[in-house]
């Protein structure tokens, strides 16, 4: 069950990072920089996403170490729960968006950029290494006990789908409340 919860959760983060690629890769650099009313831009949003799967991926490996190291049982199904509640009450409920089933990439290594605006291709390129990286940290962990290691967060310790989770909460924050806005800003260029 712990490798296929992983497994689960680890997919739909990766189909989420396929859904913003797809939604940002057309976009023009005007339409990239274009500032909303607090100043923000998708470029930044964009920034912002890469660098939370950045963070995840230096601190995955610490904190798996650290908690490898200490005698912590097994997570029950109902302690899992509740890590996840306190993930959606943090950043509200998880609204998906609904063609993200459509998307049928489910490893980092099948994450397509192909034809985007040049500006972005190094930046993808580079989330992409991030999340290889990331994912084979994952699946080195896949053979093991998932429910036993636990990441450190600004959440306390959880487990490591709840982490999962939480860093894809927090990508679908920026995109839905970041770029999608400014993309839905009537102010906003038109390609």
């Amino acid at each position: 069950m712990e490798t296929e919860l992983l497994g689960l959760f680890w997919t739909e983060k990766i189909k989420l990072s396929q859904y913003t690629i797809q939604t940002v890769k057309d976009l023009s650099d005007t339409q990239l920089d274009h500032t909303d009313a607090l100043g923000e831009t998708i470029r930044r949003y964009l920034n912002s996403i890469i660098a939370t799967d950045f963070l995840f991926r230096i601190s995955l490996p610490v904190s798996v170490g650290i908690s490898s190291i200490l005698p912590i049982p097994r997570q029950t199904e109902a302690e899992l729960e509740k890590d996840l509640v306190k993930v959606r009450d943090l950043f509200g409920s998880p609204a998906l968006p609904t063609n993200l089933k459509d998307i049928i990439v489910s490893s980092a290594e099948n994450l397509y950029f192909e034809g985007c605006n040049p500006s972005l291709l190094p930046v993808f390129q580079r989330w992409k290494k991030i999340l290889l990286r990331l994912e084979k940290s994952i699946n080195g962990l896949a053979k093991k006990d998932s429910l036993k290691y636990r990441y450190l967060s600004v959440l306390g310790i959880v487990s490591l789908p709840v982490a999962i989770n939480y860093f894809s909460t927090q990508n679908l924050h920026d995109l839905r409340n970041g770029i999608l806005k400014i993309k839905e800003n009537p102010s906003f260029p038109k390609s």
